[in-house]
């Protein structure tokens, strides 16, 4: 059995972050496996090692009055926004899984599998998930001891305002000293098939291949008052803070 944590409403970024890493701190400490499908207000989320001016536009984020935040996890940058569908996986043994690319291997197959059923035809690449030669998202992983996060962005809508606007290694002449983004060209799900998706759409056939991956059924339930705490406290002390989010 997994506790599934709906909430598709627009939330804000720095606090959804937060309950990222509550939940892994959370499944870690022996609360139950969870999958939480969430959708973020517009940020740049950069991953935790990379170097924030090499990946971000930070006049135009500024401009736009888009936040840039850093996540606990590997990985390049990423923008989110109302159009994307957000899939955090928190595991409390992540052993029967595996190592890091056996994960996105497994969880990237299972979501693919769910998505199918939609009449997408997904296949993952190491962390991507492509459609033909597009990529409509990518995963990056956090481990506590045997405890795991695997987090998605899938791209169910396009939105008004482009990622090259905001990501620089969209651009010509990307460079870093750090860890690197990796672009590809990328697409929306609702354009793959040419027909409106909604958010809970997607989000409920991603479900189904997790579930089938887990074997064990999706019992929905909401966030604790001491998860919630402990994201308030996460939020004050780390994603809030330009000592966490722009320290590189």
């Amino acid at each position: 059995m997994i506790r599934l944590v709906r909430d598709l409403d627009p939330t804000d970024p720095p606090f959804g972050l937060a309950l990222d890493e509550a939940l892994l701190e959370g499944v870690r400490a022996g609360g139950e496996d969870t999958v939480r499908l969430w959708v973020n207000d517009r940020v740049v989320v950069i991953g935790r090692s990379q170097a924030l001016a090499s990946e971000v536009d930070l006049k135009e984020a500024e401009r736009l009055a888009i936040p840039v935040i850093r996540r606990i996890s590997g990985g390049g940058a990423v923008y989110h926004h109302p159009g994307n569908l957000n899939v955090s996986l928190y595991v409390s043994d992540s052993r029967p899984i595996g190592g890091v690319e056996e994960a996105f291997r497994l969880i990237g197959s299972a979501i693919a599998a769910g998505l199918s059923e939609l009449g997408i035809d997904v296949q993952p690449d190491g962390n991507r998930l492509m459609c033909a030669d597009k990529k409509i998202g990518g995963a990056a992983q956090a481990r506590r001891g045997s405890a795991l996060l695997y987090h998605t962005t899938l791209i169910v809508r396009p939105d008004p305002i482009p990622m090259e606007r905001l990501l620089c290694a969209l651009r010509p002449g990307y460079s870093t000293s750090a860890v690197p983004s990796h672009p590809f060209r990328t697409t929306s799900l609702s354009e793959i098939i040419e027909k409106g998706l909604s958010l809970a759409d997607v989000g409920g056939a991603a479900l189904k291949g997790i579930v089938r991956l887990i074997d064990g059924p999706a019992v929905e339930g909401g966030l604790s008052a001491e998860e919630r705490a402990r994201a308030r406290e996460l939020l004050f002390e780390k994603y809030g803070r330009d000592g966490w989010n722009r320290q590189r």
